[in-house]
């Protein structure tokens, strides 16, 4: 750690945490690992929380945040007797509370299908430390910002997912992370590797108390709650990973999630990314197409209301030839809601025949909302493909009125014209479970908001 006169004050809390804490935190026993730790505290209390000056945070302030602290609760987490579920999704399913985990799907026969192994991160530790080490932080830019920083020092537990080669995993794996401590602090990292020629399918999801978004008295829940998470995947030549982030926490709760991609020759990743709860929700996702042939999906919905925040922030990198990749925000904001996207599409010098295409699109449904959009290109190779834009607009007053002459309410209308404008992407879904659930949760934020 850094001598105290070095720690900035806004660091103190955590890096009091992390020395409270650090022998409780999976892999004590494992030098390379504590390395990691200590490297990743020592840069974050030099850097601190990243600011509204830094261009990359110019429209996300991390103010309110500072202002409270957060703690990790501890290993004392008790199973929940229920939680939100997706109705009739056959899933392998691994919970975690307050970043402890507390319910993993059964191995072996009668458990999951043979070609994948799901882990805690703990027990990957355990079990396979010198692999472990072999993968770990290999798709997490050296760098990164300070909240990354604060994840390589005090990550708790996680997820280890292994897809071997040529394995087609028919049933998703679904994580769930909730949160139930007021105040607590909460840090998962994540491995996924999917090797040559695989499939399978993530579902990551993250909502706060017994029920989603709501308290045992059927009213909003206002827990306060900072979740700070990681996540690498690895895709080696062939594979085909389709990832779902749903986000439903407490409209108090902070989240910072950073998903890096790694991907090899002809690999597919498709990811999809629904933001309905959260007070300040900022998504880090970073994709590297690192040989030729590889092609990933970026599409995401983010639904606001009230005083929420949503900034999405993504990163392409183009760095082979023959490379493809699709990018499609949509978001919908309603109240004193603000969302920022930006986009970043970087073609290098050697990325000959690149094939990009990046599109924002957001519905304005008060006056009082704000969006703030960039998307971004930097092309350093002449024959490619490449397109971005933007879209702001409202309501359709001819598309509402058509409706309301047919009998249809003013609430109804404008509840089937927001659904029309965010189906482009719900209906990429394929998990038909998944995508009525979701459909299910827009439909009861728009009765809501109405």
């Amino acid at each position: 750690m850094q001598p105290e006169s070095l720690i900035l004050p806004e660091a103190e809390h955590y890096t009091a945490q992390f020395s409270k804490n650090r022998l409780t935190l999976p892999g004590d026993g494992l030098a390379w690992l504590q390395e990691k730790r200590r490297s990743g505290m020592a840069r974050f209390a030099q850097s601190g929380f990243p600011r509204a000056s830094e261009e990359d945070w110019k429209y996300t302030s991390l103010k309110t945040l500072t202002n409270k602290t957060f703690s990790l609760v501890g290993q004392d987490i008790q199973p929940l007797a229920d939680f939100e579920q997706v109705p009739y999704l056959h899933s392998y399913q691994i919970v975690f509370v307050d970043g402890r985990c507390v319910s993993t799907p059964p191995a072996g026969e009668g458990g999951h299908e043979i070609g994948i192994q799901i882990l805690t991160l703990s027990q990957c530790l355990n079990e396979s430390p010198e692999w472990l080490r072999e993968h770990f932080g290999k798709a997490v830019e050296e760098g990164g910002h300070g909240l990354t920083q604060l994840n390589n020092g005090m990550h708790e537990d996680g997820v280890v997912i292994i897809i071997e080669d040529n394995a087609t995993i028919k049933v998703p794996v679904e994580i769930v992370f909730i949160s139930r401590h007021e105040g607590a602090l909460i840090q998962p990292r994540s491995l996924i590797v999917a090797k040559q020629n695989s499939k399978a399918q993530i579902i990551e999801r993250h909502i706060s108390n017994n029920n989603n978004n709501d308290n045992d008295n059927g009213e909003a829940s206002t827990l306060c709650t900072f979740t700070n998470g990681v996540t690498e995947f690895i895709l080696h030549q062939g594979a085909q990973m389709d990832y779902f982030m749903v986000q439903t926490a407490s409209a108090s709760a902070y989240q910072v999630s950073g998903v890096w991609v790694k991907q090899h020759r002809n690999s597919r990743f498709n990811s999809l990314t629904f933001t309905l709860g959260g007070a300040l929700v900022r998504n880090d996702l970073r994709v590297k197409l690192c040989e030729s042939g590889a092609h990933c999906d970026m599409l995401g919905v983010y639904s606001l209301a009230g005083k929420q925040h949503t900034d999405n922030h993504t990163t392409i990198e183009h760095i082979a030839p023959s490379c493809s990749s699709r990018e499609l925000y949509k978001g919908v904001l309603n109240g004193r809601s603000r969302g920022v996207f930006h986009g970043r599409i970087k073609v290098h010098k050697d990325a000959q025949q690149t094939d990009a295409q990046q599109s924002n699109n957001t519905l304005i449904l008060s006056r009082n909302a704000e969006i703030d959009s960039k998307p971004q290109l930097e092309i350093y190779a002449d024959d490619v493909k490449c397109s971005h834009g933007a879209t702001i607009g409202q309501m359709d007053e001819n598309a509402l009125f058509y409706l309301r002459c047919r009998g249809i309410t003013e609430a109804d209308a404008r509840s089937m014209l927001t659904a029309a404008f965010v189906s482009e992407v719900i209906k990429e879904v394929q998990i038909e479970p998944l995508k009525n659930y979701l459909e299910s949760l827009l439909s009861s934020k728009r009765r809501c908001e109405n």
